[in-house]
């Protein structure tokens, strides 16, 4: 796999994630700067966004299921063994 298909599957990962908030969560200063960082392709600053709106609002397991996905395609063990976390605790 080259690195375009992996980041089309990273990002595909980081859309799921955001599409399991709500509408009103477009508002919030970590979602615009997640949508920023998506637009310029980085990725897991991105991810860092949503974690950081994650941690302070309830989401669903799908969400950090979402991530846990994300990171683990960008190799990023730490935050995969904290999402993994998240799941357990719902």
């Amino acid at each position: 796999m080259n690195y375009h298909q992996l980041w089309s599957l990273i990002r595909a990962d980081l859309i799921r994630a955001r599409g399991t908030l709500s509408d009103a969560a477009e508002k919030h200063e970590y979602i615009a700067q997640y949508q920023e960082f998506l637009d310029h392709n980085e990725l897991e600053l991105a991810g860092d966004r949503l974690e950081a709106y994650g941690e302070n609002h309830g989401v669903c397991r799908e969400f950090w299921l979402a991530l846990r996905d994300a990171a683990s395609k960008m190799e990023l063990s730490d935050h995969v063994r904290r999402y993994e976390e998240y799941v357990a605790d719902i």
